[in-house]
């Protein structure tokens, strides 16, 4: 399938400092693609190359079939940007921003329209200056979306948003991915980023992670299982240590040789609850950022 976007071996440094040593980045035509990566790993870097804002110092570029660094504008007319850093003109009544936002746009999804402005119900005659940092968002929101393009590039859409607003953003943009349209998606909630993409590039360290790399962050998950006991003073066996407790009393634990052996000798009284060979985005996340950490 033809790619959307394309980047291979992309550089950016800033006043002698890497921002980006190797970006590697394919998102087919109609895909809804993750792009996730710790604070500083490079990643709004990356995105603000993808739609002209920085000039790359090195690799290959390609949006649309594009050069970002030669058709900024032709991208941009085809794309929808949100940055992760929102920011809205305050002396323009919410009404007054939209229509300034879409009039760059020749077509609009009007059904799209309909549906935010019904269920988000921002008082879009008031001055923007009056809103809430959620509802600054969703009219960031509203002006990325509802335009009729071909490419959507979202940075931490999910900003500032409570958890009905982010279900509520999965619906819309799962049916704007139903009708073709590519999405690449970056967000801090991985949740919503499992949920909802089909691919997924992480970005550590100012360069994607290989694909050879993260099969084996995935084979040492293997060996993590996590538990939950009814006594605190339950005895666990030899050869396992501690990698974490959860919030609710969860043991996440890493275990030497069959992690599933293991688990069946503890004894079934003292066991709640148990989880093994699940490999949660969030746990690959983690494990990536540990190994870099060593």
């Amino acid at each position: 399938m033809t790619a959307a976007i394309l980047l291979e071996g992309v550089q950016k440094a800033f006043a002698g400092k890497t921002a980006l040593s190797r970006l590697d980045l394919h998102v087919p035509r109609g895909a809804m693609a993750g792009f996730v990566g710790p604070n500083g790993a490079g990643k709004s870097t990356g995105l603000r190359i993808l739609v002209g804002l920085l000039r790359r110092d090195g690799g290959r570029a390609e949006v649309l079939g594009l050069d970002p660094d030669r058709a900024a504008l032709a991208i941009r007319r085809r794309t929808c940007y949100l940055p992760g850093e929102t920011n809205v003109y305050h002396h323009l009544t919410g009404a007054e921003f939209l229509e300034f936002a879409l009039s760059f746009y020749p077509r609009r999804l009007d059904d799209v329209a309909d549906e935010l402005t019904a269920t988000w119900e921002l008082p879009l005659a008031r001055k923007v200056r009056t809103y809430s940092a959620g509802m600054k968002q969703k009219l960031a929101l509203m002006a990325t979306l509802l335009p009729d393009v071909d490419l959507y590039i979202l940075d931490e859409p999910d900003r500032a948003l409570d958890a009905t607003a982010r279900l509520f953003l999965r619906e819309v943009l799962h049916r704007l991915n139903l009708r073709g349209k590519t999405i690449l998606l970056s967000s801090h909630h991985l949740a919503e980023v499992e949920a909802l993409t089909s691919q997924l590039t992480f970005v550590i360290g100012g360069a994607s992670v290989p694909g050879d790399r993260i099969e084996a962050a995935r084979a040492a998950l293997r060996h993590v299982v996590r538990i939950r006991l009814r006594r605190s003073d339950a005895s666990l066996p030899a050869g396992v240590r501690t990698r974490s407790v959860e919030a609710d009393g969860t043991l996440r634990l890493e275990v030497e040789g069959d992690a599933f052996s293991w688990l069946h000798a503890i004894d079934p009284k003292d066991l709640d609850s148990a989880e093994l060979g699940a490999t949660r985005l969030e746990d690959l996340y983690q494990q990536l950022t540990m190994e870099l950490a060593e």
